[in-house]
C-alpha cells in the first residue's frame, strides 16, 4: 500500500492538485478499507483506472467515491454510483442510533420491522441488516438509479433476504403492504439543505451528487415536516423515528416534534459538535 500512496501522491501533484496529500490520504482510505478484501492496487486494477487516470478525473472535480465506484461506511466498502449520495462519516452516527435502538427492542426476543426512506445507495440498510439480527428492512428511494446501486450492495453483502427494496416518495412504495401501525423503527437519512443554501456548495458536491438528495426546500426542512407527520401511520405505539438533521436545524426540529403531539421520549445525538440525529417515539 505504501508503494501505491507514493504512486498517487505523486499523481496527484503532477496533475496540478492544490492538495495533493489531502487528495491521496482520501483515496488512500477508500482502498484500503477494501484491504481485507483485496489489496488496493487490486482493487484498481478491477476497477480499469490506473492512478494517473484517479488523477486526471479529480481535476474536473468528480468526488473520489464515484470514480473508484467505492466508498467506505461503518468499516464496510459499498458500490457508490453518481446516482446515489455518497455516504457520509456522519451519518454513522444515525446507523449506529438505530442498531442500538433494534438491540434495545430485541431485548424481548421478537422479529423487528425497519422502514428506512431514501436509502441512496443501501448503507443505512445493509448496516442494520449485518449489526441485528431478526431484522425486515423495507428501504425505499425516490430514485430508480439510486436503488440499483442499493440493489448491488444488498447482493453483495449476501441481505437480500433480510433488505426489500422500492421505487418510489417516501412512505408511497410501502401502502398495501401491512405495514401500518406494525413498524418497530422508521429511519431516513433525508435532504435538509435549503434551496438557496445549494449554490453555496463545493463544485464536486452540486455538480456530481444528485440535487433530490440535497435540497430540502425553503427552510431545509420539508422533508422533516413529512417524516414528523406521516411516520405515526406506520409506527406501532412505542415504535421510534429517527432521522439526520443538518448542523443547527435542531430547535427547528424539536418544534415540529412538539407541535405533532404524537411522539413522547424526544431525543437527540450529537457528533461532539452539533446535534446531528433526532429520535421520537410515538405515542
Amino acid at each position: 500500500m505504501y508503494s501505491l500512496f507514493l504512486e498517487l501522491y505523486e499523481e496527484f501533484a503532477k496533475a496540478g492538485s492544490a492538495d495533493p496529500l489531502g487528495e491521496t490520504l482520501h483515496a488512500a482510505d477508500i482502498l484500503s478499507a477494501g484491504a481485507l478484501r483485496k489489496t488496493g492496487r487490486s482493487l484498481l486494477e478491477e476497477k480499469g483506472i490506473s492512478t494517473g487516470g484517479i488523477a486526471a478525473l479529480r481535476q474536473t472535480g468528480k468526488p473520489l467515491e464515484y470514480i473508484l465506484g467505492m466508498a467506505p461506511f461503518m468499516g464496510r466498502l459499498l458500490h457508490c454510483a453518481p446516482g446515489a449520495l455518497i455516504p457520509r462519516e456522519e451519518t454513522e452516527l444515525l446507523a449506529g442510533t438505530c442498531i442500538a435502538a433494534i438491540k434495545e427492542m430485541q431485548r424481548e426476543k421478537r422479529d423487528i420491522t425497519v422502514i428506512e426512506l431514501g436509502t441512496g445507495c443501501g448503507n443505512i440498510a445493509v448496516s442494520i441488516a449485518l449489526g441485528t439480527e431478526n431484522v425486515a428492512v423495507y428501504a425505499s428511494d425516490v430514485s430508480a438509479e439510486a436503488v440499483e446501486v442499493a440493489r448491488r450492495n444488498v447482493e453483495l453483502f449476501g441481505v437480500g433476504d433480510r433488505v426489500s427494496l422500492f421505487c418510489g416518495d417516501l412512505f408511497a412504495p410501502m401502502k398495501g403492504k401491512g405495514l401500518e401501525g406494525a413498524v418497530d423503527l422508521v429511519v431516513c437519512n433525508p435532504p435538509y439543505i435549503p434551496t438557496s443554501s445549494l449554490e453555496k456548495l463545493a463544485s464536486e458536491i452540486i455538480d456530481h451528487e444528485p440535487v433530490v438528495a440535497l435540497d430540502a426546500g425553503a427552510y431545509g426542512i420539508d422533508i422533516f415536516r413529512r417524516l414528523v407527520a406521516d411516520s405515526p401511520v406506520f409506527l406501532r405505539p412505542g415504535g421510534v423515528l429517527a432521522f439526520e438533521i443538518g448542523a443547527g436545524q435542531d430547535k427547528l426540529v424539536a418544534r415540529l416534534f412538539n407541535k405533532s403531539g404524537a411522539y413522547e421520549n424526544i431525543g437527540n445525538y450529537d457528533d461532539g459538535e452539533n446535534i446531528r440525529v433526532f429520535s421520537a417515539v410515538r405515542k
